[in-house]
């Protein structure tokens, strides 16, 4: 307990699923965190899991409504850190969508949208990050994007949300040699399928029902389940800490050994 006190925390996406997980592991932890999220009920639920887990209180956690397509958005939940505690240390660039569709049935509407707010919105919220973390004393910091398994290998069906991922994956390469010189790491984790909101939506209309298509997504992953949000956060504390001080640049795969080949039998 403890791996962040003292750190100022940006989390996108915090209303459900991967963020909400993030900022209830991040608070246990000391943080002190301004989420954003178009969903504001969402919001003010993730704040109310945190008081009743005892992980949190006001004093420590700001909420923004905001769009991460919005350069105004993502610089105003920067400013919230800022104005609020002085500095950001961490930001967690994980707002993100999906339009599943095979590449020829794909409309163009969704691939931009997708493309909008999985890259873009991952590039906004690093944009102002990383501005604000020179402005720290001494400069430093950690952005953290959200990629995906899908950004590593070709995924049927999710070529919009694939490419985006693939995408967020280069972006951080780039801003981590960009932000050595003032000690700001930038990585990336790769989930596999994950028990979120967004894997629900996916295997709604599943053949044979949605529970049939967890057990069908699940029989991809080598350890034979899907993850859990709290997995995913337990990994995002590690490279959002300062265990991980000398880690940057780098995609890291929570996928249940999904990467490291095909499984026999």
């Amino acid at each position: 307990m403890g791996r962040l006190d003292g750190k100022v925390v940006t989390i996108t996406g915090a209303a459900s699923g991967l963020g909400r997980a993030m900022a209830i592991r991040f608070a246990a932890e000391g943080a002190a965190l301004a989420l954003g999220d178009l969903n504001e009920a969402g919001l003010q639920e993730t704040v109310r899991m945190l008081d009743e887990s005892g992980a949190s209180t006001s004093a420590k956690v700001a909420t923004r409504k905001m769009d991460v397509t919005s350069e105004d958005d993502c610089s105003a939940l920067v400013a919230d850190a800022v104005t609020r505690w002085g500095r950001l240390d961490v930001m967690v660039a994980n707002a993100g969508t999906g339009a599943p569709a095979p590449i020829a049935r794909q409309e163009l509407a969704d691939w931009d949208r997708v493309l909008r707010v999985n890259l873009t919105g991952v590039f906004l919220c690093a944009k102002h990050a990383f501005r604000a973390m020179t402005q720290n004393t001494p400069a430093g910091g950690t952005i953290l994007a959200l990629a995906s398994v899908a950004g590593l290998e070709g995924t049927p069906g999710l070529g919009a949300y694939g490419v985006s991922k693939a995408g967020v994956i280069q972006l951080v390469k780039t801003l981590a040699l960009e932000g050595a010189r003032y000690n700001i790491r930038s990585n990336a984790l790769c989930p596999v399928w994950i028990q979120t909101p967004m894997v629900d939506a996916f295997v709604a209309n599943a053949q044979g029902g949605p529970e049939k298509g967890k057990e069908r997504l699940a029989s991809t992953v080598p350890l034979g389940r899907l993850g859990q949000p709290e997995e995913v956060a337990s990994a995002a504390l590690y490279l959002a800490s300062d265990e991980a001080a000398f880690v940057s640049g780098i995609a890291l795969p929570v996928a249940g050994g999904h990467t490291a080949g095909f499984a026999m039998g």
